[in-house]
């Protein structure tokens, strides 16, 4: 019975241990143990109990930023390093895994926000430069095939050119070239591209783009001119904008004003989700369009997205005003599939599929079309 006692007492007082504040000293000694013998569930558990205890200085967050690092958690690292920002804004070793975080979240405007911030030494090692007038090219051809006699299968190509005109200012190029053959005439249309992002704090961007049209009709010529606007933010997983843009071409001029929300969600696969609503008035018309776009990590290297729109697009721009849909005949309905492969750090690779269901204007009739698309993006 006394054996039982003794038993029952002993747990009873390990339990009452267990319930007891955690001090400062003790969340610091065991944190670090943690911290030096690669114990990160324990290194993270301690360091939320200290902090429910309202201990919480820069050394902790650090350590608990490593620890979600090493388990590439990313995202979760990138909120305890921009805690621990807050108690020291000139520490080299926040920064540097700040800048990590980025480059490992696909997001490298946030990365050179940092970098700006390392010393000489450190962006050298990291070989980050203010300037880099080629940071990256990219590639992209699009096949459309239709079966409508009076509509040839359009066909679609551009190059872009990417250049970091310091570590907060980046300045994107593209020209592109559109043509198809509509009831026996030549279109084509040629264009350029200029979109200017500049990073006004690690979590805010701003982006103005100017985006030129030269629609020839059978030797006709029909210039085009857009601009656009788009005010970002980006709190970790979370990403919220607003956006609007001017177009001025031979039908007419249209706004364009839209709200897009995004998040990406823990685990491994990394599942994002894209959400935008936009409106478009002109020539008399007042349409929504929504679109939805979802994607993962399928393997190492390999990722997948998907794709829906909903409206009628007719003198649409998506991506940043990249993407104007002026065709003759509106698309009324979009989706597809696009996959993402990079087999070497600085190569890209991806392939696009998209059913489209179109409008013939005069007389309301409806056909299918089918698009691919291929390309490379190459960063230097």
């Amino acid at each position: 019975m006394v054996k039982y006692l003794i038993a029952v007492l002993f747990f009873v007082s390990v339990a009452v241990r267990a319930q007891e504040p955690i001090t400062f000293s003790t969340a610091d000694s065991i944190t670090y143990q943690c911290y030096l013998t690669g114990d990160w569930e324990k290194l993270i558990k301690t360091g939320k109990e200290a902090i429910d205890q309202n201990i919480d200085y820069k050394r902790l967050r650090q350590r608990m930023g490593f620890a979600y690092f090493a388990r590439a958690d990313y995202y979760a690292s990138q909120l305890q390093y921009e805690k621990a920002l807050t108690f020291d804004a000139f520490d080299p070793d926040t920064r540097l895994y700040l800048y990590y975080c980025g480059i490992n979240t696909g997001n490298e405007a946030y990365a050179r926000y940092h970098a700006e911030k390392l010393t000489n030494e450190l962006r050298q090692k990291i070989n980050e430069q203010a300037v880099k007038p080629v940071d990256a090219i990219d590639l992209e051809y699009n096949f459309k095939a239709n079966n409508v006699r009076t509509r040839s299968n359009p066909s679609y190509y551009r190059a872009g050119v990417n250049s970091q005109l310091g570590y907060r200012l980046t300045l994107y190029q593209s020209v592109s070239n559109y043509q198809q053959i509509i009831a026996n005439q030549q279109t084509r249309q040629p264009e350029y591209f200029a979109l200017l992002d500049w990073s006004i704090t690690s979590h805010l961007s701003l982006d103005v783009a100017y985006h030129y049209l030269n629609l020839g009709v059978d030797g006709y010529k029909y210039p085009g001119n857009m601009v656009f606007a788009a005010l970002s933010t980006s709190i970790n997983r979370f990403t919220l904008g607003i956006n609007g843009s001017v177009l001025k071409i031979n039908s007419g001029n249209f706004q364009q004003f839209g709200f897009h929300a995004g998040v990406t969600l823990p685990g491994k696969s990394s599942i994002y989700l894209k959400s935008s609503v936009n409106g478009l008035i002109g020539q008399g018309e007042k349409r929504l369009i929504y679109n939805q776009v979802a994607g993962l990590r399928l393997v190492n290297k390999l990722w997948a997205e998907g794709n829906v729109t909903c409206g009628n697009i007719k003198n649409y721009n998506d991506h940043n005003s990249l993407y104007i849909y002026n065709s003759f005949d509106p698309t009324t309905f979009r989706t597809g599939v696009t996959l993402f492969w990079s087999p070497v750090k600085i190569i890209t690779l991806f392939g696009n599929y998209s059913y489209e269901l179109k409008q013939i204007e005069l007389n309301n009739n409806t056909y299918q079309q089918h698009s691919f698309s291929g390309g490379i993006i190459w960063k230097f």
